[in-house]
């Protein structure tokens, strides 16, 4: 099995405090800096696609699918619920857009430049054995069905990028440890799901680039870290806005990222 160190990589390593002068940004990015907070944008300068997008009716997909629409990107939502999806993307307010169920997945694959990877169950429960056991296949099997489409797809309709989402859980967890792009997998159940999950979506064909997204900690006034917190007073030592994470995804679908991608 081929590992994400063969690859080539591109990282960007985020802390409570990044210095411009250590960090080389792309040109398409922007900072954007408040006293306690430097984010990294993605601009939109990317050429029109068709992205099919797994995951589109939670959190971050349904942020991704908005910035895609709004960018006259056509998109294709994969998804395992039909009725649940158009209430979330009415055709009067996203024409255009294709919701597909299982059965319709590989159509909708071929033939898309791209396929955004986020499917899985939300892990802000209470984690029961069969709750866990859930969080790691609706990752797994997802991640393993989107694959074998892409690599069982014609080389003239087979997608050529495939961004999938992973997690920082990947390294584990340490109140006193730093962590960074070079750090090893954690020995912890989160770390073993993104293990796993990383390792399905590196068996997607050597000629697909592969973009993994380590997904810290994600904030939006609709969801997320915030929508999980009952105290008014709620500090975090890293956050990452949902329009970031957003726009970041789509630079991923047009740039020369290759290999994992931390954020």
């Amino acid at each position: 099995m081929e590992s994400v160190s063969n690859r080539v990589t591109t990282t960007l390593t985020w802390s409570n405090s990044i210095s411009t002068s250590s960090l080389q940004i792309p040109q398409v990015f922007s900072i954007r800096c408040t006293k306690r907070l430097r984010v990294c944008c993605a601009s939109d300068r990317t050429q029109k696609m068709t992205v099919s997008v797994t995951g589109a009716t939670g959190f971050i997909g349904k942020r991704l699918v908005q910035r895609l629409h709004a960018d006259k990107h056509s998109v294709r939502v994969l998804t395992r619920s039909r009725s649940k999806a158009q209430l979330i993307f009415p055709v009067k307010e996203f024409p255009g857009i294709l919701i597909a169920e299982e059965r319709d997945w590989k159509d909708c694959i071929q033939g898309s430049n791209a396929v955004v990877n986020l499917a899985g169950l939300p892990i802000s429960t209470r984690w029961s054995p069969e709750v866990k056991k859930e969080i790691k296949q609706s990752r797994i099997k997802v991640t393993s069905k989107v694959v074998d489409l892409i690599n069982g797809s014609p080389e003239g309709v087979r997608p050529t990028v495939l961004v999938s989402a992973t997690a920082v859980g990947y390294y584990g967890s340490s109140e006193t440890q730093v962590f960074d792009e070079r750090s090893p997998s954690g020995n912890d159940y989160l770390a073993e799901v993104c293990r796993e999950w990383e390792a399905t979506a590196l068996k997607v064909n050597k000629d697909v680039r592969l973009a993994l997204i380590r997904i810290g900690v994600v904030l939006g006034k609709d969801g997320g870290a915030l929508g999980t917190q009952s105290s008014k007073c709620f500090y975090l030592h890293f956050m990452l806005t949902i329009r970031c994470i957003a726009s970041f995804l789509i630079y991923n679908l047009s740039s020369s990222i290759v290999g994992s991608s931390y954020i």
